[in-house]
């Protein structure tokens, strides 16, 4: 920032104290306060600072002159020289734009499909062969408890000598 037109704000303030109820110390402190953080942010080179800074020293001189504690011609003097020092924050560079932001989005996992129709029949094949394999089991223990019941009577029937053959006793 060139460091010319600062001071010249800061002499505009210090030349309007200086005529009869141009301005009241109190209003005066309060716009160098106002002054010095528009130069810290300058400094800082934080030029939307310095334009914030810049946009409460002009409303503290509109305020001061509203309520009649700051004479109109020494508020446009101070205007005049705050809008220099905001010609001179004005070629301040812009603050560097944000880094950009990376979102991650995570996709659904993909849904379960039918197994393909060959899997399906191997799978049916081999549901149909485990039955068939159960039944088969119980086929033959149904032929072993038929063959053992078979004996059972043949057996009952030898030994009462009774054998009418409705294997009744």
């Amino acid at each position: 920032m060139k460091r010319l037109l600062l001071p010249v704000l800061l002499l505009a303030l210090a030349g309007c104290s200086s005529a009869p109820r141009a301005m009241d110390p109190q209003i005066r402190e309060q716009l160098l306060g106002h002054v010095e953080a528009v130069k810290s942010a300058a400094e800082n080179h934080d030029r939307p600072a310095a334009e914030a800074a810049l946009g409460d020293l002009h409303r503290a001189i509109a305020e001061a002159q509203a309520r009649g504690e700051l004479a109109t011609e020494t508020a446009r003097t101070l205007l005049t020289a705050t809008e220099r020092v905001a010609q001179d924050v004005r070629t301040l560079p812009l603050p560097e734009p944000p880094a950009p932001v990376t979102v991650t989005v995570v996709p659904d996992p993909p849904p379960v499909l039918a197994p393909p129709a060959q899997e399906r029949t191997e799978q049916r094949q081999e549901r149909a062969e485990e039955r068939a394999r159960k039944w088969e089991e119980m086929r033959k223990s149904w032929e072993e408890n038929r063959e053992e019941w078979r004996k059972v009577r043949e057996n009952n029937g030898n030994n009462n000598g009774n054998n009418n053959g409705n294997g009744d006793d």
